[in-house]
């Protein structure tokens, strides 16, 4: 389990991450990785209808779960050891740091199992990959949750890399039997206050599809 953890630990560290880029690791995880991209389109009355805090969403959909994609977000190759993707695609970025390196504000989804381990202990497996991977990284908002009757942990990390700072939301979500998802949101720790409530719905969106 540990080389799955290093994977999803990769993925959060590799910060140039462009629309349409392909990441590189040293082992592709086994997940389905069918993806369709379904907008519903309102009628013209409910467009009429609706309000200003209102956004039209798409979503994400792959063999196993479902999870909204807002508007401006589009889904992207997925980097080795994630089964999803995404960018803020039309994100421009003031930050001469982060734009050297291409960095666009993303999320991914992988998957693992827990083979034995409670999903506390699974977590801090997660934390501790992370300190041993990105140096000085600090944790915050450690809280347990529920997402779609699952039971999940989060919490928030603060790293920099290739000189810029970033700021991540990690989501952790028991699904069924011994099978454990992950969603990592990634953003500049200048932009985590415009992203922080987006970074929640997407994660609060997250919905496993029942198995026959």
């Amino acid at each position: 389990m540990k080389n799955k953890i290093t994977f999803i630990i990769l993925i959060i560290v590799a910060v140039t991450v462009v629309v349409g880029i392909s990441f590189y690791f040293i082992k592709k995880n086994k997940a389905p990785t069918n993806f369709v991209e379904n907008t519903t389109l309102p009628s013209q009355s409910e467009v009429n209808n609706q309000t200003n805090s209102e956004q039209l969403q798409s979503k994400l959909v792959t063999d196993d779960f479902e999870i909204s994609l807002p508007e401006g977000w589009r889904k992207t190759a997925p980097a080795m050891g994630a089964v999803a993707m995404a960018v803020k695609a039309d994100e421009e970025l003031t930050d001469p740091a982060a734009q050297k390196i291409n960095f666009r504000s993303y999320f991914a989804v992988s998957y693992d199992t827990l083979q034995g381990k409670s999903l506390s202990e699974y977590v801090q497996s997660v934390k501790s990959q992370l300190q041993q991977i990105i140096s000085g990284v600090v944790f915050a908002q450690e809280h347990d949750t529920t997402i779609n009757d699952k039971p999940a942990q989060a919490f928030e990390a603060s790293f920099t890399q290739q000189g810029v700072n970033f700021k991540m939301l990690m989501v952790v979500v028991k699904g069924v039997g011994d099978d454990v998802w992950v969603m990592s949101f990634n953003t500049l720790q200048d932009t985590w206050t415009e992203y922080q409530k987006i970074f929640s719905d997407i994660a609060s969106s997250f919905k496993l599809k029942l198995k026959n």
